[in-house]
Formats: structure tokens, sequence, C-alpha cells
């Protein structure tokens, strides 16, 4: 039996074996490294979560210590009295006062390195008095630059631009406004300093979604992680998140700082976080190039070493199928194929004796069939016309009996000519047609017979002697023996790759049932079946072409039965 060409090779199966058995050591050594880089990156995030939120609480506790001072400063019983009574004070209790809020003031700035200025409002007094620039009547420069950093609304408790942040806090009938500068550029120095075991990291302070304190060089990384704390849950604890930006992925962590409802964001390169566990990676890529590499060689050998010898021996095989006997010139490898090879031309050998000496014999069997064959048909046609002449001369119609006469003799000269089982298709079509003459005078003209045109093409071509006529007999003899009305009969010709020769009829009297019948008998390899008529015709092509050439059966377009007879011209024995 002829191998499938989707069928797998001993050689790819081998393959296939090796492959899956070096996959699961793969996928293990796959899973180990991704497991390792996700638990070292989940615990450098974990990590970093831990900072952040230290990081806020020391914040917290900063802005809570600054935050405090401030609250004293109001509530300072000197700066009350100077608040409420500076005109019915005498100069030099004025003085002392005066230099004595100056003295808190300057503990308040130097309780914290991020002050750089501390100072009071007094309304009633209309003076302010700093660290910066000592009592100053009003208007002066500093409180005028506070009020339009204010914009008017003095309800907040920080104002801030890209130089100062302005801490504020009023007494309750707004006589007495403190005020601290902080100083941004310390500000950031400062969180740069809480995130200072990380190599390169970068902090910012968000209020309002609007950067405060932030690194100019990532103005893009920080306005895309404001532009996403809206969709942050950030009440409880840190979130960490990835932010791409200037062509680079971060990391960035965001918390929530209780005061002045800001938010605390530390980003770092994704790159310089991961960097030391890429060298893991590069070992497994590494690994996976020596895993291909080992595979290719192993394929490689044993293509050499098992699949090409097979390779030979199969093709040798199939060209014995074809009946190519030849032995082909196997090199010596010291191994197993050498006995196979050995064995193989012995046999090869042992077959072409067998066939020589077979030959000759099965040849004159065949030829002895079909003489037997065609034997059977011509008894039964001349029985037939005979009879037909007869019946015609007893009739009357002498000019239809001479015709008929004239036609059997064509008939008789073309089975008679020459001892030949094969003729031009010419010849043979051209007694198929006088067979249909005899039999339209035999039914009156009653039968509408149409046929091809042989094509030129097909005319010198040889098939098998009275092929057929046969056929058209068997329709004669069942569509329109029996019945009075008329009828339609078509032969049709044509040719791709293989001839086609149908003959239709219009009988009524054939059941489908008998249709399948005649059809399974016809594919009946069986020498048992009646060699006369369509099975006859049949028998013979098969021998003469081969099984896939034959008569197949079908019904009519015109409602009777369509017998469709294919020879491949290429195929079967044409010895015979």
């Amino acid at each position: 039996m002829r191998l499938k060409q989707k069928k797998l090779f001993v050689y790819h199966k081998v393959i296939i074996v090796f492959f899956v058995l070096i996959i699961p050591v793969y996928a293990v050594n796959m899973g180990i490294n991704y497991l390792s880089f996700s638990y070292a990156k989940e615990q450098i995030i974990d990590s970093t979560l831990s900072n952040a939120d230290f990081y806020s609480k020391q914040l917290e506790n900063q802005f809570d210590f600054i935050r405090i001072r401030q609250l004293d400063l109001l509530n300072d019983s000197d700066l009350q009295k100077l608040g409420f009574q500076s005109d019915s004070l005498e100069t030099s209790e004025e003085i002392q006062i005066v230099k004595k809020i100056n003295e808190h003031l300057l503990t308040i700035q130097n309780a914290s390195p991020l002050i750089v200025n501390v100072g009071v409002y007094i309304d009633s007094f209309q003076k302010t008095i700093s660290t910066g620039s000592y009592v100053t009547a009003l208007p002066n420069r500093e409180w005028d630059e506070i009020k339009t950093m204010m914009g008017g609304d003095s309800g907040k408790a920080v104002y801030y631009s890209e130089q100062k942040m302005i801490l504020l806090k009023s007494s309750n009938n707004e006589n007495l406004i403190s005020y601290i500068e902080l100083s941004v550029d310390r500000f950031n120095q400062m969180l740069q300093q809480l995130t200072l075991q990380n190599s390169h990291p970068g902090t910012a302070i968000i209020a309002d979604n609007t950067p405060v304190v932030y690194d100019k060089t990532n103005l893009s990384l920080i306005q895309s992680v404001s532009n996403r704390l809206g969709t942050l849950d950030l009440l409880d604890k840190p979130v960490n998140m990835s932010i791409k930006a200037n062509g680079q992925t971060f990391m960035a962590t965001v918390t929530k700082l209780q005061f002045f409802d800001w938010t605390l964001c530390t980003y770092i390169s994704e790159e310089e976080l991961t960097g030391p566990l890429k060298k893991y990676s590069a070992w497994f890529f590494i690994l996976s190039i020596i895993s291909v590499v080992v595979i290719v060689i192993f394929a490689f050998s044993v293509n050499r070493m098992i699949h090409v010898p097979l390779n030979k021996l199969m093709q040798s095989f199939r060209r014995t199928e074809i009946d190519y006997l030849h032995a082909f010139n196997s090199p010596s490898n010291n191994n197993e194929f050498d006995y196979l090879y050995e064995s193989y031309g012995n046999m090869l050998d042992k077959l072409k004796t067998s066939i020589r000496e077979n030959y000759e014999q099965r040849i004159a069997l065949q030829e002895f069939e079909l003489k037997h064959l065609q034997s059977q048909i011509n008894p039964h046609f001349l029985y037939n016309g005979f009879y037909n002449i007869y019946r015609l001369s007893k009739s009357g119609h002498h000019e239809n009996a001479a015709t008929l006469a004239q036609k059997l003799a064509s008939y008789y000269r073309f089975i008679t000519r020459s001892g030949s089982d094969q003729v031009q298709l010419q010849m043979e079509y051209q007694n198929a047609l006088d067979y249909c003459t005899i039999q339209g005078i035999r039914f009156s003209n009653r039968i509408d017979i149409q046929c091809d045109e042989l094509p030129e093409q097909l005319r010198h071509i040889m098939v098998p002697r009275l092929m057929i006529q046969p056929v058209i007999e068997n329709a004669f003899e069942h569509a329109f023996e029996h019945s009075s009305k008329g009828g339609t009969l078509h032969i049709r010709v044509k040719y791709d790759d293989r001839l086609h020769i149908t003959v239709e009829d219009s009988g009524a009297n054939l059941e489908d049932k008998g249709i399948v019948q005649l059809q399974e008998r016809l594919m009946d390899p069986s020498g048992n079946i009646e060699k006369t008529g369509v099975l006859n015709v049949n028998q013979r092509i098969r021998l003469k072409y081969g099984s896939n050439s034959g008569i197949f059966v079908s019904r009519s377009p015109l409602g009777g039965l369509r017998v469709e007879m294919i020879m491949d011209m290429n195929g079967g024995n044409t010895d015979v």
C-alpha cells in the first residue's frame, strides 16, 4: 500500500519525542526564571511601598511640627497684647514686645531647615514683623507678595509658586495672620534625601492635581501621574503604578499626605530598578540558544544516520510499486541498513525472474478472455438482425429490409475485416451509427436519435471493437422495446484526459432501485456474472484500461438510463 505524503516518518517521530522530552526541562527552567524575577520584583515593589509610607509619615511629622509652632505663635501673649492694645502701649514697652515677638519668630525659623522666613501681620498695628525684614510698616513688599499669592482668598492654609511656599494661619477676626515661608529648593532636597537609598530616584509633591515641588526635568512624568490621581484610591495605603514618559518606563509610588490634602510621589526608572535582575534573563536566553543548537545537532545526526538510509529504501520501494525493478547502489555504512539493502536487492532479482516467467502466460490469458467475451456479442447481434429482416420482408417493407440487410452486411464486414481486437474510434463509432439506423428502421423511425459528431482529434485513437453498439442495444431493448410511444436517444462524446462516451435514453420503466443494482453488478470484480451486453463491455474496458475505467450508470435528465463509458487512455494495460 502506498504511503501517504502527510504521514509522519520515524525520523519525524524521533525528533518530536526528543522535543517533547526537552520541553518540560525548558518549561521548568523558564518557570523558575519567571517566578524568581516576579518574586524579586514584588519584593522591590513592597519595599518601595513601605518606604513611601515611611517617607510620608516623616513629612507629616515635619509639617505637624511647623504647624504647631505656627499655632503657638498666634497664641503668644505678647503678640495678642500688641494686636489688641497697640494704641495704648508706651513706646518703650512696644519695643520690648516687638523684640520678644521677633525672638519667638527666630525660634520657629531655626526649628526647621525648610523655613526661610517667619512673620506675622498685625492689622491693628498696621505693620508686619518677620525674621526677614524685622518690623515694617504697611504697605510693604513682603506682605504685598503674600497678598498677591493669596489672590484675595485667605481661606487656604498654604499658598505656593515656583519659588515660594507660604503657610498661613489667621486669628478668628483676622487681625493677626501668621505666615511661614518655606524654601522650595530645600524642600526638594529634603525629599531627595528621603529616598537616598535608590541611586537615581525622583520625588514630587502634588496638590490639586498640580505639581508643587518637583524635578523640572521630569515634568511630563509628574504631569502623567497627576492626571491619573483621580482614578486611584489613596485613602488607606500607597499605590504603585507604571508610567511611560520621555521614552522610558517608570515605577511610580503615590501616597496621600493628610495635611493640606497633598500627594507624595516617588518614582524610579524600571530599567534601573530591574537591571540587576536582567542578568538572569541573559543566562536564560543563552540556555535557550544552547537548547536550540542541541536540537538541531540531534536532528541532523538522526537524519543522517536513520532518515537518509530509510528514505532511500522507501524511494526504491515506491519505484518498485510502479514496476521499476532496478536496485540502487547503496553506500556501505557498516550498520544494520547494509543487511536491508542486500535483502532488498535479492528480492528484486527474484521478483524480476518471476515476472519474466509469468508475463507471457498472463498476456495470453487476457487475450483469450477478450476474444471469448467478444465472441458472445457477435452471434447475439446477428440473430436479432436476421430476425428483423425476416419481419420486414413478411410485412412487405422491402426497401427497409434492403437497407437493413445492407447495414447488417456493413456490420458483418466490420467485425470480420481482421482479427484485431482494436479498431479506430471513427470505425467503432460509425458501426454504432449503423446500428442506430438499423434500430430506427425497426422501430418505424419513432425514436429520436441525436448523435454528437466525433471530434477530429479522437477519430484515430484505438479502442476495443464492439464497445458502443451493445450499450445502444441495451437502450433499445429495455427502454423502447415494450413501449408503443416514441422515445429519445442521445449519444455524446468528449475528452478531458479520459475518453467519455455517454448514451442516454428517455425510457420510463427503470426504477432507481434497478439502477443501483446494475451499478453494483458493474462494480463486482467476480467472473461469475453474465458476460453479455453492458456487463460484457464493462468487463472489457476494465481489463484494458484499469479499475479507474469502466461503465457507470445513473438517472438520465431525459428520464431513463444514463450509461457513461470512461476510458483512461494513459492507464491499464495498453498491450491487450
